[in-house]
């Protein structure tokens, strides 16, 4: 255990101290503390303590500690937080998480928070609010550093001096020339080690990786992971340079969109954690409970239509789930690897053919090396050749269907711009749960004669 966790206050004394109202203890203990730290303290007290220790941290902990909150808690203080607080609080961040909390309150309340700041704040903020939150537009910030390439390194370094004190983390110094369009960037490093009157124009670097504002933030994310980028510049449809995208901000899309993926594939909101409130996680979880029981109830109308059979040969209920669960297991699989690939970016239109074979070859492969052992363990447990038989040929198929399926559906989403995790699971496990029942039912019914 290192010395920050040591000296960090546990929760019970925390509620102890507030309790007997001794706030300024309260808040020396926090003082120094990681504001990622005071989250996790924040988000494990009961849902009345919260705000009160909230309201302990100066405006510029304050800005740092709720961008690190659980999106249950962040709701909960952003709304026991009087407006003139809060537009303190706002007026401590850069401009792109500003933005993020301005546009997560209601109208009125957004309103009401922007009267009381800065103009010069304000006017950021409305900018980047009429983008999309999930574009490129609405991850950058406004603030960065922009020389002209007229200038010389001297003059380059005094604009520096002049602005870099609201930019924060400087790790690369961009070109423009006198219309605001982006001609180039320069490293520091080079800025600083030429002689003074070195035009800008002689050591910038003119082939630069730029983006536009209405990029998806996916796209933003795997173009930082490609060119291995601590700063991505962003420029208008006139090739204007607008803003810059930092790689913590990236860190955090790339976190936010696996999560998602995570969740979705098990039918669960985006924004639950496991501190959610049991209601509120009961109101998230429930829709999806209630769209698999419909599609549960698609399944059993399939086997009810095959109820002669199964009295006929109640053997043949031993081994239903056996062939329906190892095509929902196959197709989660799947699923899982198209969704991860489209999301990293390596599974695309143009290759997609390729992927759909390779996908069919492995389901073939799979299905009949398990419909064959599966054949022979109904053949030497129930002592019926024809049910081994039966069993193997539903379970090929079932589990060429969940490959097959697994990477159709996630594509098809895709080109109809629906998120490829949110239905497919749902989707393609009903496809399996159908196929394999049928199937299975299905063979049997017409062999049936030869298994008794």
């Amino acid at each position: 255990m290192d010395a920050e966790t040591t000296r960090s206050p546990d929760l019970e004394t925390l509620v102890i101290l507030l309790g007997f109202g001794k706030e300024a203890e309260v808040r020396d203990r926090l003082k120094g503390m990681h504001p990622a730290d005071i989250a996790r303290l924040i988000e494990n007290l009961d849902e009345d303590v919260k705000p009160r220790l909230f309201a302990l941290l100066s405006p510029e902990q304050a800005s740092e500690v709720i961008l690190e909150l659980d999106d249950p808690s962040k709701r909960l203080i952003l709304r026991a937080l009087p407006s003139e607080r809060l537009s303190e609080i706002v007026g401590e961040m850069d401009s792109d998480d500003a933005t993020d909390v301005i546009g997560d309150l209601p109208a009125d309340r957004a309103v009401t928070v922007l009267d009381r700041m800065e103009q010069e704040d304000v006017k950021e903020v409305q900018k980047l609010l009429r983008y999309e939150e999930d574009t490129a537009g609405g991850l950058m910030q406004i603030e960065l550093v922009a020389v002209r390439e007229d200038e010389t390194a001297r003059e380059a370094v005094e604009d520096i001096r002049a602005k870099g004190e609201e930019v924060g983390d400087l790790h690369n110094v961009f070109v423009v020339d006198r219309h605001q369009h982006l001609v180039g960037i320069m490293p520091l490093r080079k800025l600083i080690l030429v002689p003074p009157e070195t035009p800008v124009s002689a050591i910038m670097e003119r082939d630069v990786v730029r983006i536009g504002v209405e990029v998806d933030q996916e796209e933003v994310a795997q173009i930082f992971k490609k060119h291995d980028l601590v700063s991505l510049p962003v420029v208008d449809a006139a090739g204007r340079l607008v803003g810059r995208i930092t790689v913590d901000d990236v860190v955090d899309v790339m976190e936010e969109e696996a999560s998602e993926d995570i969740y979705h594939l098990g039918g669960v909101h985006a924004e639950e954690s496991v501190l959610s409130p049991p209601s509120w996680s009961v109101r998230m979880r429930l829709p999806w409970l209630l769209v698999n029981l419909a599609t549960a109830m698609l399944a059993a109308n399939v086997v009810n239509l095959f109820e002669g059979t199964i009295q006929a040969l109640v053997v043949l209920a031993v081994f239903m789930p056996v062939v329906a669960g190892m095509g929902g297991n196959a197709a989660i699989q799947t699923i899982t690897v198209i969704v991860r690939g489209i999301a990293l970016g390596d599974l695309t239109f143009q290759n997609s053919r390729r992927v759909l074979g390779k996908e069919i070859l492995v389901a073939v492969g799979n299905g009949v090396a398990t419909g064959v052992i599966t054949a022979v363990i109904a053949y030497f447990w129930k002592g019926l050749p024809v049910l081994g038989l039966v069993v193997g040929i539903a379970m090929i198929i079932n589990i060429f269907v969940a490959g097959l399926m697994g990477t159709l559906i996630p594509l098809a989403l895709r080109r109809l711009r629906f998120d490829p995790a949110v239905a497919s699971g749902v989707i393609v496990t009903t496809f399996t749960d159908v196929t394999g029942f049928a199937s299975f039912l299905g063979i049997a019914t017409l062999l049936l004669a030869y298994m008794r």
